[in-house]
């Protein structure tokens, strides 16, 4: 059965693609910015049903808390330590069908990220600029 997509999916979905790599605390801001009528538990509601349906991803990194991305493709992240920026990234030398693995002890793995991590522009910037945050 389809999924129906109503206004508030749309507008969810789409303050997702605005921001990079956001909590759910941010896409329910940009969302009320907009609509205020659209409640914070439809918003986490809708985000868990798209990570869920495959529609994005939810990405927990250790340390941080969770994020989503619209951009559900095999691809890496890169976590700036400084501020906790995510980035999308092209690694290369991993196979177009994935990296393979099989745990002995019977684990059943289910997928795998992979989080490069530096230091984001903006970052390197401020620092340069006198130490600044981002």
């Amino acid at each position: 059965m389809q999924e129906r997509q109503t206004k508030q999916k749309q507008v969810i979905y789409d303050a997702l693609k605005f921001l990079d790599h956001p909590t759910a605390t941010e896409v329910y801001g940009r969302v009320h910015e907009l609509y205020p009528t659209v409640s914070r538990a439809t918003v986490f509601r809708v985000l868990n049903g798209f990570s869920t349906s495959g529609r994005a991803l939810e990405l927990r990194l250790a340390g941080q808390e969770t994020r989503y991305d619209y951009n559900v493709a095999p691809h890496a992240h890169a976590r700036c330590r400084s501020c906790g920026r995510l980035s999308d990234v092209e690694a290369k030398g991993i196979p177009s069908e994935g990296l393979q693995a099989e745990a002995c002890d019977g684990f059943e793995i289910e997928g795998y990220m992979i989080e490069f991590y530096g230091t984001c522009k903006e970052c390197v910037k401020n620092l340069s600029d006198g130490g600044k945050n981002c």
